[in-house]
């Protein structure tokens, strides 16, 4: 599971950065070339956040098993 969670973060990462080199900053932030390139900022971001939150769960669930057991 930790592998997978590795790959997908490596994914998001792509991509977060394939949309800021896209970004059109000469025209409106929300105007419409640039419209799927914020759509997709905002996603990779949203991402990110799920995949820090699933990992620091892996990490905490490995701590709580090796507590639990006598």
């Amino acid at each position: 599971m930790k592998v997978f969670l590795y790959i997908v973060l490596f994914v998001i990462l792509f991509s977060f950065g394939y949309n800021v080199y896209y970004l059109d900053l000469d025209e409106s932030f929300l105007g419409t070339q640039n419209r799927p390139y914020v759509i997709g900022l905002a996603a990779g971001i949203c991402g990110l956040i799920l995949c820090i939150i699933f990992l620091r769960y892996e990490r905490l669930k490995s701590n709580l098993e090796k507590r639990a057991k006598p």
